[in-house]
């Protein structure tokens, strides 16, 4: 028996490969006019800044993508105008192109001090926010773009992200649905509503969603693979599957996927595909977590057996708490033989998990193979007392019994095997059958 996948191993998420789509620099020239003037500077022995000139030296430095420059100029625009709205605004936009987000953070909000109904500030913000995934401040600044301007997309977009990240995905879908309603042609937003379907549990509507965005951008990788998460939702691996295949068409080196896609082939059967793609993922990180126990689990069921204890061996030294990997490398070991060191990774598993059946079993079956029969009886009559003990477990009761020379009991296990087995099991019962006679003529001596 194969460990068994916990749930958690199955997951998948999605990952957005979309970079937040800022609003541009505005223009300054135009917004100069507009801003509260400063006070009438005092006279200074020091000559006060040429503001136009530098404004001019800022606009050039974003037309070349120079955001120091552009940053220093701006700095010295703030110094004689503090109080100028776009100066801000596009301070806050090249700090962001510089990866200095809490500097734009800081110049986005002073933008807003000024001017509390700017759209393009409350929108930058928000996703600014929203990349630093803090949603729950990004959420009130994305709720006033959308209010400010209830007819921008990509306003709906965003909020609806926010609300996602926040736990509000019944809002969330609102805000995706508005985003589809206003931009038809825009295929990240049914795929960003096939994400808040999915954790939902509503696979055919994120199916749905998912399909959608891949006939509207057949580039959209992400939602083959939303796709193909749906499906499996719906328990139609073969569907779901193929897919999966689809999308790492597009994203080999998606190991993470392929290793779920793997073990997705393990569970149908497929061993050797199943194997061709573990042995892809381990090659590319070895280390990747549940990837040495599955190539231990796929070469158990082809009998590659060494190659099994190899890679179980390695994910018990990454996991040697892990008991069913204990019971799986036992029960390897006792399939090549190997009686004692299988014996030793049943007691491990059992110290860990003492109502672990199997390795109890298995337990049981490396003693007896090891000829330990006074020590099996009791580990047999256990199981025995169990419901539904398995047929072959009297044949082997009886064999004890038989070695121990405790010939009234061996007979009674050998009878009951024999009349629970009813030719299922012909060899075993050919033998029970001769001991039961051969015993009963000693007895009769």
């Amino acid at each position: 028996m194969l460990r068994k996948l916990k749930a958690a191993e199955r997951s998948l998420s999605l990952v957005l490969a979309f970079g937040a789509l800022l609003v541009s620099p505005v223009s300054l020239d135009a917004q100069r006019a507009a801003a509260p003037k400063a006070p009438p500077a005092k006279p200074a022995v020091t000559k006060p800044p040429d503001v136009s000139a530098l404004l001019k030296t800022a606009s050039e430095a974003f037309d070349h993508k120079d955001l120091p420059a552009a940053v220093k100029a701006l700095q010295a625009v703030l110094e004689a105008e503090p109080k100028m709205t776009a100066a801000w605004f596009n301070l806050a936009y090249a700090y962001t192109g510089l990866g200095q987000k809490e500097e734009a953070i800081k110049a986005y909000k002073k933008t807003l001090e000024l001017q509390p109904d700017l759209f393009e500030a409350h929108l930058n913000l928000g996703i600014l926010l929203m990349e630093l995934k803090r949603p729950a401040e990004a959420q009130p600044q994305l709720a006033k773009a959308v209010e400010l301007k209830p007819e921008h997309t990509r306003a709906h977009l965003y909020y609806g992200r926010a609300l996602s990240a926040s736990g509000q995905p019944d809002a969330a879908a609102k805000e995706f649905q508005e985003a589809m309603r206003r931009d038809p042609a825009l295929a990240i937003a049914p795929f960003d509503l096939g994400q808040v379907l999915l954790t939902r549990k509503d696979f055919a509507g994120a199916l749905e969603a998912f399909q959608k965005a891949s006939e509207l951008d057949p580039k959209l990788s992400q939602a083959r693979l939303g796709a193909a998460l749906a499906l499996e939702g719906l328990k139609r691996d073969p569907e779901a599957a193929a897919q999966f295949e689809h999308y790492l068409t597009a994203q080999p080196a998606d190991f993470e996927t392929r290793f779920h896609l793997a073990r997705i082939d393990l569970q149908q059967g497929k061993n050797e595909k199943a194997l061709e793609g573990l042995q892809m993922v381990y090659s590319a990180d070895p280390k990747m977590p549940g990837v040495a126990a599955a190539l231990g689990d796929v070469c158990a069921l082809l009998k590659r057996l060494p190659e099994s204890e190899k890679y179980y061996r390695e994910a018990l030294a990454a996991s040697p708490g892990e008991p069913d990997l204990h019971r799986a490398l036992g029960q390897t070991l006792l399939d090549q033989q190997k009686y004692p060191e299988a014996e030793a990774e049943f007691r491990a598993c059992l110290k860990l998990d003492p109502r672990n059946k199997d390795a109890f079993k298995g337990l049981a079956t490396s003693v007896y193979l090891q000829k330990r029969y006074g020590e099996a009886v009791p580990l047999m009559e256990a199981q025995a007392a169990a419901p539904n003990p398995p047929v072959g477990l009297y044949f082997v009761l009886g064999s004890c019994y038989d070695h121990l020379r405790d010939l009234p009991k061996a007979i009674e296990n050998y009878e009951r095997f024999l009349a629970l087995s009813q030719n299922q099991n012909p060899d075993q019962e050919w033998q029970a059958h001769q001991r039961v006679k051969l015993l009963r003529r000693e007895l009769r001596k």
